[in-house]
């Protein structure tokens, strides 16, 4: 009958709410009325219930904090796609089920050649949204479960993603292809996860961080007994010095490189022929 209350249909309800499969009847049965309109519409009945009732877990998760979670990705010749996929503790992040839903959006994103968060949460996969997959998951286990960031590259890039599966790099570059690229773009992205850069120009760092670091500088040149009788020239060669250690810090091919702090990472890409396109850094959780 139409209107019948199947163990397949209430399974239905619990498997997009993540709700215990008690509540699901419950909310079944409160919307019965809903039966001949068809099945989708009980169901999305059903769900609105538990809504009112308070008893969406996955919708309830959404207000904790998901500071952890894993890095998802797939990479050939052609492109990459990284899915950040985060949670609120570890021991969800290594939870098989997540695992296999990463991996599982992770192909989809990169066959669909996505790029935001958004546009993987729209797709579909088994006939089902990705946002309603993770929702569900999310109320199952009872974690917020989020699509934190998607990044696809392509053509000339290499990349490093750490053991652990929470910090990675990707770097784009000019001037190189092939497994040249892709070996520079590894060694320059294992750099990125190592030093941390903010920006790939100095023009990209902050002017406010700029203007304040310019004047602390200032500051203490100013109140240093050795530079009372330096003349303003030489000082301001001094300030300059001190603020592109500043910009060493922070700008990437300015930084000292890692495996030799002797060189900058310019140089060391500029030897080998290339230069610095664009880079992404992951960090799960954090950035």
């Amino acid at each position: 009958m139409a209107n019948e209350i199947t163990a397949a249909l209430v399974g239905k309800v619990r498997e997009k709410t993540g709700q215990r499969l008690m509540d699901s009847k419950n909310a079944l049965v409160e919307t019965q009325s809903e039966a001949s309109k068809g099945e989708e519409a009980w169901i999305a009945a059903a769900e609105d219930w538990l809504r009112k009732k308070g008893l969406d877990r996955g919708g309830k998760q959404a207000d904790k904090a998901a500071t952890e979670g894993l890095l998802g990705y797939k990479a050939t010749n052609e492109a990459i796609t990284v899915v950040e996929m985060t949670s609120n503790t570890d021991f969800v992040a290594n939870n098989p089920e997540f695992r296999k839903m990463l991996d599982e959006i992770v192909a989809l994103a990169y066959d669909q050649k996505v790029d935001s968060g958004e546009k993987l949460s729209a797709l579909s996969l088994n006939g089902t949204a990705v946002s309603e997959i993770v929702k569900a998951l999310a109320g199952k286990i009872g974690e917020n479960i989020t699509i934190k960031r998607v990044v696809r590259a392509e053509g000339n890039f290499g990349y490093y993603i750490h053991h652990n599966n929470k910090e990675g790099a990707i770097v784009e570059l000019d001037g190189v292809t092939g497994e040249k690229a892709t070996a520079i773009g590894k060694d320059i992205s294992m750099h990125v996860v190592f030093a941390k850069p903010q920006c790939l120009k100095r023009e990209e760092v902050n002017p406010e961080s700029v203007a304040r670091e310019t004047a602390v500088i200032t500051d203490r040149l100013k109140t240093d007994p050795k530079n009372a009788k330096k003349p303003e020239e030489i000082l301001k060669k001094i300030a300059e010095g001190q603020l592109n250690k500043f910009y060493g810090e922070v700008v990437l091919p300015d930084q000292g490189y890692y495996k030799d702090g002797a060189k900058n990472v310019a140089t060391v890409v500029k030897e080998q022929g290339a230069s610095i396109k664009h880079f992404v850094r992951f960090q799960v959780g954090v950035i």
